[in-house]
């Protein structure tokens, strides 16, 4: 196995007295760290979970595709991982069993998880590591977080493996117990607007932060918990929350490099609130980058429509002018060697 290296025997688990021992990572280079739950926006089920979709952010959060977190991972080079390893349905991640554990019942997004993590120096971690420390599933704001809370759902009670990520570096997870998580159905509307309102704020710190893969599962989680909240049809406050959380996820897709996705978020929060001017800006943009010059063109011209002094949207629309002129001047140029 590439990057092998001894293993060590970690303190005993919280209430245990048993001691077992977890491969230690080895000090291999890093990879491209960004999610992207996954990292949650287009998913499996209105509150779909995290273990395929990311515990974060994503295409749109609606039930028709993968969960919004996939999306975050999807710039992530596949990792190199050992031939008796389990790669994840959106290949961010393998995972290695070193020693199985005892039942069923897997961890979700929520859960409070006794675990023992070890990582390489300077892995983009937000939780603690070389400890035992009880972690909630979704609330690590790294880089790495959303595929240690994406392995740890694949997990079960005294199960032990390691978690090979992007760039070959190899990560130490030892689950010892959890407490689940209320199911979306126990908790009322109004405990999951709530939820969602703090997701949407930690998401905003994460992106003035510049910590942009972590705001975008903040605000995955939101949407996830936004649309489970309904009630249908939604609320005024709800439908202007719900078209935010889709237009700061664009906004977030654009850094990302995910125009597609920004795209569609932007899409659906307008049709949200259809006056929703970031929104039609960042759509602009997403189109732009994918070369949509005259959908880029008419979201600008829609928003200089609401906003006449708006000079970004002026600026990006002269830039889109300019390309297309230029587009069109080497198609004719084309056509005419073609027929001369």
């Amino acid at each position: 196995m590439p990057g092998s290296c001894p293993s060590r025997n970690p303190p005993a688990p919280p209430g245990s007295t048993s001691r077992g021992c977890i491969a230690r990572a080895p000090h291999s280079p890093l990879g491209r760290g960004q999610m992207e739950a996954a990292a949650v926006a287009n998913g499996k089920a209105e509150g779909g979970g995290a273990a395929s979709g990311m515990s974060g952010a994503s295409r749109g959060a609606e039930p028709q595709g993968a969960g919004p977190e996939e999306d975050q991972r999807e710039n992530l080079e596949a990792p190199n991982q050992p031939a008796d390893a389990w790669v994840a349905p959106d290949g961010a991640f393998a995972k290695r069993i070193l020693q199985p554990g005892a039942g069923l019942d897997k961890p979700t997004l929520g859960a409070l998880c006794q675990v023992f993590l070890e990582a390489p120096p300077g892995a983009p971690l937000g939780y603690p590591t070389d400890c035992w420390a009880q972690l909630e599933l979704g609330e690590g704001d790294g880089a790495w977080d959303g595929l240690v809370d994406a392995c740890l759902e694949t997990m079960v009670p005294g199960e032990r493996a390691e978690l090979w990520a992007p760039g070959g570096a190899v990560l130490g997870l030892h689950l010892a117990s959890f407490a689940p998580a209320p199911e979306p159905w126990q908790l009322d509307p109004a405990e999951k607007w709530a939820l969602a309102l703090r997701h949407k704020e930690r998401g905003s710190e994460r992106y003035r932060a510049g910590e942009v893969g972590a705001a975008a599962r903040r605000y995955a989680r939101a949407l996830q918990l936004a649309i489970a909240a309904g009630p249908a049809p939604p609320a005024p406050e709800h439908t202007r929350l719900r078209a935010d959380l889709h237009a700061n996820l664009a906004a977030c897709q654009l850094r990302l490099a995910q125009p597609a996705h920004a795209a569609r978020n932007c899409t659906k929060a307008l049709a949200l609130r259809p006056q929703h001017a970031k929104a039609q800006y960042r759509r602009g943009l997403a189109r732009a980058a994918m070369n949509d010059l005259e959908g880029a063109a008419e979201d600008f011209r829609g928003v200089l429509a609401a906003e006449p002094g708006n000079t970004a949207a002026r600026r990006e629309l002269d830039r889109v002018g300019q390309r297309a002129r230029e587009r069109d001047a080497r198609l004719a140029r084309a056509m005419g060697k073609l027929f001369s």
